[in-house]
């Protein structure tokens, strides 16, 4: 099968492309799941929400510049879509925000670090920033051990400082901050992979 939309970026398993409206289907089967969201910034969601989330992803597509990079990825062997990654660019394209949310019927197979990895790899030589930074409810140890295995150093915790739902419940929660400069990432790259091929749209 062929991807139904532009891929961004290619790894061993999947690749990443532009949303389209037909994705609501998948983003509803995590987006509308408390054990899915429980950690996430937003509550579970209805379809209508789902349907209007994944229109602002299209508008994304076509904003000048554009500083939201938030796409569908998917696996290679089947074209089915399992979750979602962004990167959003700051205003001066200096540095960016990495974030992803996967549906559970694929969490533990390594897609989520396999794919952050992949962003990275977009946002350093694809986009050139120097510095990529991600966070994390203080309690989803799952995913501070995505960004450390991607090579993020953890920064800092702010105690205390959301006042927000997790798994249907209020209450003030801490947040973990992690980051990676540029210098650091290509320290770490095996000799000679510095090119951005498979970064950038094909």
């Amino acid at each position: 099968m062929d991807p139904v939309s532009p891929v961004i970026l290619e790894t061993e398993r999947l690749y990443a492309r532009e949303f389209v409206q037909s994705d609501a289907a998948s983003v509803f089967e995590y987006a509308g799941s408390i054990e899915n969201t429980g950690f996430l910034p937003f509550s579970p969601e209805p379809m209508e929400e789902v349907v209007k989330y994944v229109g602002r992803r299209l508008a994304d597509q076509i904003e000048s510049p554009r500083r939201q990079y938030e796409l569908a990825v998917c696996l290679k062997d089947t074209d089915e879509m399992i979750g979602a990654m962004t990167l959003k660019l700051s205003e001066d394209g200096r540095q960016a925000e990495l974030g992803y949310v996967f549906n559970m019927r694929f969490w533990h197979k390594g897609y989520a670090t396999e794919a952050a990895r992949g962003f990275l790899k977009l946002g350093f030589l694809g986009f050139e920033v120097d510095r990529i930074f991600a966070w994390c409810d203080e309690e989803n140890t799952a995913s501070a051990r995505v960004m450390e295995r991607i090579g993020m150093r953890r920064e800092g915790v702010f105690k205390k400082d959301r006042y927000t739902r997790a798994f249907a419940r209020e209450g003030w929660r801490s947040t973990c901050y992690y980051a990676i400069l540029k210098k650091e990432y290509l320290m770490a790259l095996p000799d000679g992979d510095y090119s951005p091929d498979g970064a950038e749209t094909r």
